[in-house]
């Protein structure tokens, strides 16, 4: 029995050598993915969501539960989608629309014309205050011809709709004595999209499952978990134990994470900047001057080097990455002397204490950032100590989302962008109707300019290219010249995904890495 025990524990003892000797080298082996095996993808959500309705706000879950009459291909082009046919009048003043008769909501209810005719309404009532209203302010009437077809007509030409119409529809039935603000949909969403609501765990996860009778290309991935982790050093240790399978990285995070045999990391380019917000609320940004100096006052390089470590390119523009981008507006390139002499011409003088100071005023602010954010916090921190070098004393408030109320902090750190139409992301950001403080929209620092206006304006009426393109660069030379923010980087996005997932389809990305799920229904495990 000795020598019998004596063999046993010799045995258990090379199975355990052997297990210790394959799991040399670590990282370098590939990780077994229960996710391939259930067939379902993880991804790593930096944010929980308030509510699901995309009238009411924007997740990056819409190119899962939704669809639109249009959709944004792979070149960022909107094309036919829900809408069979688009024919527009030689006026371009009357759009008629016919749609797939084949389309249903997840719930089985066909999608018609109504609910589309339905969908516009919604964003159009104030009483829903959608962000989106502005989107459709041209939209005069509408009329249904049949369940398939109806006619969209506009009180002027309004060049952008197409991209408008990839917003998603919502199901008219699901709304029926219910007001859009605090509908049950709102938790519990049916849409028509891919992939349809199955179970929200607040504060850990949501999941979707395939449509099965999805019109356009069935999902292949069975099920999709959104995994809520806020902290994204969380974030980047469960991408590399395979705990989840897709994570949108930090600069700093990449290069370990490129190591990582068990993944493959994408670059794509972005038209997401980020910048510091000038609160017009507050004295301090009327001055023009003051607005040039920090702008001049940013070392743009030192950001794109030290925070982003190469992953982006300097900012000057809203429209940089646009086909109207105009080059040759100020790019307020990093100069102290300048910024001093704006400064001083200004009346702000240098005091004892190397701050300065005008009518008693110190020259002094905070800027926000959300904590959750270390990109953004990082650039705040390092310009606010770079601001010194121009006597302004400024302080970085980093708070989680729950305590930032935009609109009323001094200045904040904005992450903006888009890779679509010019009219998207200025119209809403820079026109005075849009103030935040009297509409949906995202003008959060009540900038207001008339020039800009006009310009943002005549820039979604005008049908000709080379019109729009001399308004739209038009409007950058103004914008620089009385700027509502201090742009600092475009941020090219990394994500970091299970290798065995394929399918991808790279795009320019909007705001925040918006835009890279776009074909999540062609995505597949390859064991699959």
């Amino acid at each position: 029995m000795k020598k019998f025990s004596v063999l046993m524990l010799l045995m258990v003892l090379a199975v355990v050598l052997v297990g210790c000797a394959s799991n040399q080298g670590g990282e370098k082996q590939p990780i077994a993915t229960s996710s391939a095996q259930a067939n379902e993808l993880i991804f790593a959500s930096e944010s929980e969501f308030a509510g699901l309705n995309p009238l009411l706000e924007e997740t990056n879950l819409d190119a899962f539960l939704f669809r639109g009459l249009m959709r944004f291909d792979e070149h960022n082009i909107p094309i036919n989608d829900i809408a069979q046919s688009i024919k527009i009048s030689d006026d371009q003043m009357t759009y008629t629309i016919s749609i797939h008769n084949d389309v249903t909501f997840h719930d089985g209810h066909p999608l018609t014309v109504d609910d589309i005719m339905f969908t516009i309404n919604s964003i159009l009532d104030d009483a829903n205050g959608s962000y989106l209203k502005s989107d459709f302010i041209h939209v005069a009437s509408m009329e249904k011809v049949n369940d398939t077809t109806m006619t969209i007509q506009l009180d002027e030409p309004f060049t952008p709709l197409l991209d408008k119409l990839t917003v998603p529809i919502l199901p008219k039935h699901a709304f029926e004595g219910q007001e859009l603000r605090t509908a049950t949909f709102n938790q519990q969403p049916i849409g028509a999209g891919p992939y349809m609501f199955e179970q929200w765990d607040k504060g850990t996860s949501l999941t979707l499952k395939a449509y099965p009778s999805f019109f356009g290309t069935k999902a292949s991935i069975e099920k999709v978990i959104f995994k809520f982790i806020p902290d994204s050093n969380v974030r980047a240790l469960q991408l590399k134990s395979g705990e989840v399978d897709i994570a949108l990285l930090d600069p700093n995070q990449v290069e370990e994470l490129s190591k990582v045999e068990h993944l493959k990391l994408y670059e794509v380019e972005s038209a997401d900047y980020r910048g510091v917000l000038f609160n017009m609320k507050y004295p301090i940004w009327q001055d023009v001057a003051v607005r040039k100096a920090i702008s001049y006052g940013t070392d743009r390089a030192g950001i794109v080097k030290g925070i982003l470590h190469g992953y982006g390119t300097e900012a000057y523009s809203p429209l940089q990455k646009h086909a109207f981008a105009n080059t040759n507006i100020e790019h307020y390139t990093y100069d102290l002397d300048k910024a001093n002499e704006l400064l001083d011409q200004a009346g702000w003088q240098i005091a004892d204490d190397g701050f300065r100071y005008k009518d008693g005023q110190k020259l002094a602010f905070t800027i926000t950032a959300p904590i959750t954010d270390t990109v953004r916090v990082n650039m705040a921190n390092y310009v606010a100590e770079g601001y010194k070098e121009i006597g302004a004393d400024v302080q970085v408030a980093a708070l989680d989302w729950s305590n930032i109320v935009i609109e009323d902090t001094e200045a904040f750190m904005v992450g903006w962008g888009s890779p679509y139409d010019a009219d998207h992301h200025t119209y809403s950001l820079f026109h005075s109707g849009e103030s935040s403080l009297t509409s949906a929209g995202y003008n959060y620092g009540s900038y207001s300019n008339p020039k800009v206006d006009a310009l943002l304006e005549e820039g979604r009426t005008a049908v000709d290219p080379e019109k729009r393109k001399e308004i739209y660069r038009a409007l950058q030379e103004e914008l620089a010249q009385d700027p509502p923010f201090a742009y600092f980087a475009y941020v090219d996005a990394v994500y970091g995904i299970n290798q065995q997932i394929s399918g991808v389809k790279e795009r320019i990305l909007g705001h925040h890495g918006a835009g890279f799920l776009w074909n999540v229904e062609e995505w597949k495990w390859h064991d699959r």
